[in-house]
């Protein structure tokens, strides 16, 4: 069925090309125009929104592995035979 569906597209795209053809604000439209600029105004915007969100996933998880090595040292600090120390 899928196969069919994809098929039938390309026909259409292929067969009446007025259904492929770009809007005028991705094809063709002058840079000073206030649509445009809106438009990358908006990408600017989306990709400013995405960068954050992936900065705070990065830094969530540089903290988390600066948290487990400091707990780490701390557990071989005291974790010791004698209670005063690392045991070599």
């Amino acid at each position: 069925m899928k196969r069919i569906f994809s098929l039938g597209a390309a026909i259409v795209i292929f067969l009446i090309p007025q259904v492929s053809r770009a809007c005028s604000v991705c094809f063709g439209m002058p840079s000073e125009k206030s649509i445009a600029q809106g438009l990358d105004l908006a990408i600017v915007l989306l990709i400013g929104v995405t960068g954050t969100v992936l900065g705070g996933v990065a830094s969530f998880f540089i903290y988390m592995r600066r948290r487990s090595k400091r707990i780490h040292e701390i557990i071989n600090l005291y974790d010791s035979s004698n209670g005063n120390g690392r045991a070599h």
